[in-house]
């Protein structure tokens, strides 16, 4: 017996979240983003500041 695998949909995005030129929030340089979620450019994202980033939270909540 063999099993049909699903087809492969790409991800619903919201009608805002297109592709454009933005603004870096780190610089302030312009750069083509692939949508609202990518605010920081990739030369920015490359720096040592930026890959040696201590996250802001772990992930867990508050109340532990």
């Amino acid at each position: 017996m063999t099993t049909a695998h699903p087809q492969h949909t790409p991800p619903v995005r919201a009608d805002g979240d297109v592709a454009a030129e933005r603004a870096c929030l780190r610089c302030k340089t312009l750069f083509q983003s692939e949508g609202f979620g990518e605010r920081i450019c990739p030369r920015c994202k490359g720096s040592v500041i930026w890959k040696s980033a201590v996250p802001a939270r772990d992930g867990r909540s508050r109340q532990g």
